[in-house]
């Protein structure tokens, strides 16, 4: 007698195609709608933002205009003078901040110069004014 084999034995049988395609489109998903950031190193315009004010009190007041000039408290000197003025506004009052307003068309140096003599004389606290948005 013959007997037939029994159909219920046989291994179960899982189909992954469609598991695979599935990741595959959720990779490709996720690939397309992730924004990248990109920083573009020419396009600069800053002086706006948002954040808390200084008290100017005590402070020592520093304006660099676009030509370069640069004003102590209102007062029109040139960089050579800046040097020894900053030195005695330290010794006057060591714990003031330098408040620097610099044109947003300055010069990057003239701005590193005055807080790099701000920092020899003595000044650890500075502060960048903007315009508020």
């Amino acid at each position: 007698m013959r007997f037939r084999e029994n159909s219920k034995d046989k291994g179960l049988d899982i189909n992954l195609t469609p598991l695979i395609d599935v990741v595959f489109l959720l990779l490709i998903f996720f690939m397309v709608s992730t924004t990248f950031v990109y920083t573009n190193s020419l396009k600069v315009n800053l002086p706006k933002a948002k954040g808390e004010s200084v008290e100017t009190k005590k402070n020592v007041n520093v304006s660099i205009t676009k030509s370069g000039q640069i004003v102590l408290n209102g007062k029109e000197i040139s960089k050579v003078a800046f040097i020894a003025a900053i030195k005695g506004l330290y010794e006057k009052n060591p714990s003031a901040s330098v408040i620097i307003q610099a044109d947003k068309d300055s010069k990057h140096g003239d701005v590193v110069f005055v807080m790099d003599e701000s920092k020899k004389a003595g000044f650890e606290r500075f502060a960048i004014a903007a315009e508020e948005e």
